[in-house]
């Protein structure tokens, strides 16, 4: 990834696209709480995988200080290119938004960015900023942007992995980390990909249960699947030292029950160069829950990551969206996330939402007919 074309936003603000490599990661250093899903090598795994191209931006604002904005844009066959559908980041891939030097973001920073990107001239403008710096982007974000509401949720690790676990984890969720270890579950760690097999044979047995549970086709299921996250994902994102993927797999009589994808810091557990600091991020999970459930597998898996975590110094273990009141929102909560209310934006023409909202609309009158057909 090497630096592209600059130009002036204003007076005193300038836009460089794409962001040269050595400000990106000079950003992300003086940025504690960075999220590797806002790292340059996690981009190029976006590109890589899903064919999308690298327009990430960096700003320079009036008073000297750098931005960095992840983006992305996906060629659409009879499109202009400059026209074309950019996300920061696409869905299924985590949250971009803007990173600011010494990880400080104020309202105007966001502001420029978004006039910036609004008269970019794309059709749609796709905005997922991380869930932390949600009050800024709200302040700043004009009303007549669509709005996305989303939770999130993330265990803080100050203190370390003993505070963390004696006053943040409920006392249930302790007793069934040790029940877990009384029966036998044993965790590996994976920093190949040499896991990547065992965790989508456990994904295929988690679509089969969501199928059951939604009333889809089977087919239908596994056809979204392989289309949504394909095996090639994962091998890309877990095959790339660059990434700081790291697999933990549970296996109980020897036997894999389930598994989890943890994005770190890279450089913490291979031998890519270490970037400066940044938090941890829980990314897929799958299991066999017929064999997960009674042993309680899925609960030493995220002790074992969320220790790793705060013994690395990541300052957060970030364990991802969930719908509020879910019973997936409950399990996360078991581990002392706190919630994270925040939105995604679309920057876009209202004839382009109002068909994104007619394109919602209508897969949500697909999935109830397919639930009546079965």
């Amino acid at each position: 990834m090497t630096g592209g074309s600059a130009r002036t936003i204003s007076a005193a603000e300038t836009v460089c696209s794409p962001a040269p490599r050595a400000d990106w990661e000079a950003v992300l250093a003086s940025a504690p709480r960075a999220l590797p899903t806002q790292r340059p090598d996690w981009l190029r795994s976006v590109c890589a995988v899903d064919g999308y191209q690298d327009v990430s931006r960096l700003y320079r604002t009036g008073d000297g200080r750098r931005l960095v904005l992840p983006l992305v844009r996906r060629p659409v066959p009879g499109v202009a290119g400059r026209w074309a559908p950019l996300a920061s980041l696409p869905v299924g891939w985590g949250p971009g938004g803007l990173v600011g030097e010494d990880g400080v973001l104020r309202p105007e920073d966001v502001r420029m960015v978004v006039a910036d990107l609004a008269g970019a001239g794309a059709v749609d403008v796709h905005l997922r900023p991380d869930p932390a710096s949600a009050a800024v982007w709200e302040s700043a974000v004009p009303a007549r942007v669509v709005r996305q509401p989303a939770m999130a949720q993330t265990v803080p690790l100050d203190g370390g992995f003993d505070r963390v676990w004696r006053t943040r984890f409920r006392g249930d969720t302790r007793n069934r980390v040790r029940r877990a270890e009384r029966a036998g579950v044993v965790v590996e760690r994976d920093d190949t990909g040499a896991l990547v097999p065992v965790f989508h044979r456990l994904y295929a047995l988690s679509v089969a249960r969501w199928a059951a549970r939604d009333g889809i086709p089977p087919a239908l299921a596994r056809r979204r699947a392989a289309r949504r996250e394909p095996e090639q994902k994962l091998r890309t994102v877990a095959g790339d030292p660059a990434t700081g993927c790291r697999i933990y797999g549970a296996f109980h009589d020897g036997r894999p029950v389930a598994a989890i994808v943890v994005l770190f810091p890279p450089g913490l557990w291979s031998s890519a160069p270490a970037v400066g600091p940044g938090a941890a991020a829980y990314w897929r999970g799958a299991m066999d829950e017929d064999r997960a459930g009674h042993t309680y597998a899925n609960y030493l898996l995220h002790r074992t990551a969320i220790q790793d975590a705060a013994d690395a110094g990541c300052p957060a273990y970030h364990m991802g969206e969930s719908a509020p009141g879910s019973p997936l929102a409950l399990f996360k909560s078991r581990f002392g996330a706190v919630e994270q209310h925040y939105a995604g934006y679309r920057l876009a023409p209202p004839a382009v939402t109002a068909l994104i909202a007619a394109r919602r609309r209508a897969a949500r009158t697909a999935r109830t007919l397919l639930t009546r057909w079965v």
